[in-house]
């Protein structure tokens, strides 16, 4: 208890009583680890890896619907910050017991939503920088550069979740296609594709 009280001292708050005394420590506690965890995360997902060595798991799938996707180490972090500051800050501006426990919920529920949305947008732009081309099977795209019969041209094809222009030859390397032409990517040889003619009509049908 000493340490604590040292602490609060050293913060200026060495003169709260009764539920203060609880916010306060939970708004230190709740600051100091949630910074320590932020700062891990940054340098490389330290924070994921120590909390696996001491049989935390902080695999969430952030992604989920509901509640589940508040409940992960940085959320309930956020939560015991909040909840201090909230509740201290209410107590300290002279608000009685029940509506500082009250605001403290309130806010430490909405600090758990809005971190849970910021890592869940963090989550989603890590995305894999390696190019496989053989997703691109099935893609339907444009020419860009021309195809000529048994020369290599390039295509615009949608796989992996962006639009991508890459080297192409036709299936069959009799056939020559001009820029703007529909094609279907049937496989891939490396980075090149090898594409396929498709007609404007199979293209409206695939669409409907």
């Amino acid at each position: 208890m000493s340490l604590i009280s040292n602490l609060l001292e050293l913060i200026g708050l060495g003169g709260i009583t009764g539920i203060d005394i609880l916010f306060a420590v939970m708004a230190v506690i709740g600051t100091f680890l949630f910074l320590i965890y932020f700062v891990l995360i940054l340098i490389g997902g330290v924070a994921d890896g120590a909390l696996e060595i001491v049989g935390f798991d902080t695999d969430f799938d952030m992604g989920a619907e509901g509640i589940f996707h508040m409940l992960t180490i940085q959320g309930i972090l956020s939560f015991i910050m909040m909840f201090g500051i909230a509740g201290l800050a209410v107590t300290q501006s002279d608000g009685s017991d029940l509506l500082a426990i009250f605001v403290a919920i309130i806010s430490g529920i909405s600090s758990m939503w809005v971190i849970g949305k910021v890592f869940q947008v963090m989550k989603s732009l890590e995305v894999d920088s390696t190019v496989k081309h053989s997703m691109s099977i099935g893609a339907q795209g444009k020419v860009y550069m021309d195809i000529r019969a048994g020369e290599t041209g390039q295509v615009q094809v949608e796989f992996q979740n962006a639009m991508r222009t890459c080297d192409a030859v036709l299936e069959d390397e009799k056939w020559s296609l001009k820029t703007g032409k529909f094609v279907e990517v049937v496989s891939a040889i490396g980075e090149t594709l090898v594409v396929k003619p498709l007609l404007l009509a199979e293209v409206m049908a695939e669409e409907e």
